[in-house]
């Protein structure tokens, strides 16, 4: 019986050695066929590709397995959702190998690290995660993008232990400046040791803070960009159901959004601060607070429609224009501070009668001595807004407001009056600059009675010289 050329071992390797030269040829082909690009835009294209990816794509072209075997300065791992255990465990091993050849390179410092994944804490020890962040730190890294799911998400947030806790490491790398944090815990005593001098930005997704005491973001003096979204404190700790106060006091705050966290409560002491989004579902939620700091604010949206009672204070002192949007249908009272320009545009949408309390004032620099007859139609506009208030509270704090609230008989003729349902008008003018203004107050109260028919009203006002106080009462 004659042997099949099959078995012949010299046949198997001239079989070898042509499936080497095709495959040499391949490859030469592949460097001939493929544009030649720069290294750095070969470097770019394994910037926007997972890691996992970019290693296959190095075997595309010679060039291109040199850029990866000299270093990228961005690593992203994504498991893709994987549940299987074993894995899990080859992502862990896979993730580990990739961070000793980064090792290996010259490379000292690392722009970006991602990192997707499941995590059990059954089965997975969390000193190796650690350990890979502080891999990263220690090579200066500028960006972090960490979204560390739970096992099973549907376990109640209260499960605290099922949640890989973010360690100190993170909270305290001095080159950071975007840091986004995705379905992790911040651990208990977190807040008295972060220190993030150069951090920009902070988004953090829901993040379940384990910690009492200063919030995170006061270890950021750098930080103009914070959102807060679906975060909430763990309800066994002392806040238990009624959900946590956030604090944000920070002077070089910008841009501000809290959406769908279980807060009762918020307050704002940003100096710097230009837009506030507020987004909440929270039934508890109690009040909302942006101090008489917040000078530079020029949008603010707040809405809040399954909340049970809702106290709301807002400035209104930035020399731009300012646009407001309040949607809260259980507002129970409404503050408002500050100045009112020709083209601000604030609306306030309630579904029940609530009380406000309006401090206005006059900048003589921005505004001019004297309103224009133009702001007429803007003053009229913010005051409808508190139609159907029970009581509103005027407290004018310059003379030149008073001028501007007294509507000409012109326009009172051709114009409903916008507080056509109050009941009850307080006024105050606590700052009269000169005698000849007393005059006006006959043309002044007549303006009242136009603007809100149907109320008590009620007249305070100090003669700027003597400090004397008068009152009148209109029935």
């Amino acid at each position: 019986m004659v042997p099949s050329s099959n078995a012949n071992p010299n046949n198997k390797r001239l079989k070898w050695q042509d499936e080497t030269k095709e495959g040499q040829e391949q490859a030469m082909a592949a460097d001939t066929l493929l544009p030649y690009l720069p290294d750095l835009i070969v470097e770019k294209i394994f910037r926007l590709i997972p890691t996992k990816l970019a290693i296959r794509s190095s075997i595309v072209s010679k060039q291109w397995a040199s850029v990866w075997s000299l270093g990228v300065p961005f690593l992203y791992f994504d498991d893709g959702g994987e549940s299987d255990d074993r894995r899990k465990q080859l992502f862990m091993d896979f993730v580990e190998s990739c961070l000793k050849h980064f090792e290996r390179t010259k490379l000292l410092e690392l722009d970006r690290f991602m990192l997707r994944m499941r995590y059990d804490c059954e089965l997975i020890d969390s000193t190796r995660i650690d350990k890979w962040f502080s891999f990263v730190v220690d090579r200066c890294v500028k960006e972090l993008y960490i979204s560390i799911q739970r096992k099973d998400d549907n376990d109640s947030v209260e499960a605290a232990t099922t949640y890989y806790g973010i360690p100190h490491t993170i909270l305290n790398a001095q080159y950071l400046t975007h840091l986004n944090l995705q379905h992790v815990k911040i651990p208990e005593r977190s807040n008295d040791l972060i220190n993030l001098p150069l951090l920009k930005t902070m988004t953090l997704y829901a993040v379940l803070f384990d910690c009492l005491g200063v919030p995170l973001w006061d270890g950021c003096p750098s930080i103009e960009h914070l959102s807060l979204v679906s975060c909430s404190y763990n309800s066994l700790g002392i806040m238990g159901t009624w959900g946590w106060q956030i604090l944000v006091n920070n002077s070089s705050l910008k841009f501000l959004q809290v959406i769908y966290c279980k807060c009762k409560g918020i307050y704002i002491e940003a100096k710097n601060l230009e837009s506030f989004v507020f987004i909440s579902v929270f039934p508890q939620l109690r009040g909302i607070w942006l101090s008489d700091e917040c000078v530079k604010l020029k949008n603010i949206s707040v809405y809040a429609h399954l909340s049970e009672g809702t106290w709301l204070s807002m400035p209104g002192k930035c020399p731009h224009n300012l646009k407001a949007v309040i949607d809260i249908p259980s507002l129970l009272h409404l503050g408002y501070k500050g100045y009112l320009l020709p083209n601000d545009v604030i609306s306030v949408k309630a579904l029940q009668r609530f009380d406000a309390c309006l401090m206005l004032n006059w900048d003589d620099d921005d505004q001019g001595l004297e309103p224009p007859r133009t702001h007429f139609p803007t003053w009229r506009n913010f005051l409808l807004n508190f139609s159907c208030c029970n009581k509103v509270e005027l407290s004018i704090h310059h003379d030149a407001v008073a001028r501007a609230l007294t509507f000409p008989e012109n326009f009172r003729k051709t114009s409903s009056p916008p507080l056509l349902k109050v009941m009850d008008l307080w006024v105050s003018i606590v700052r009269l600059r000169c005698p000849q203004t007393m005059v006006g107050i006959s043309a002044f109260t007549d303006s009242l009675r136009w603007m809100a028919p149907n109320a008590r009203i009620t007249l305070h006002y100090w003669d700027y010289y003597s400090d004397s106080e008068s009152s009148g009462e209109d029935e």
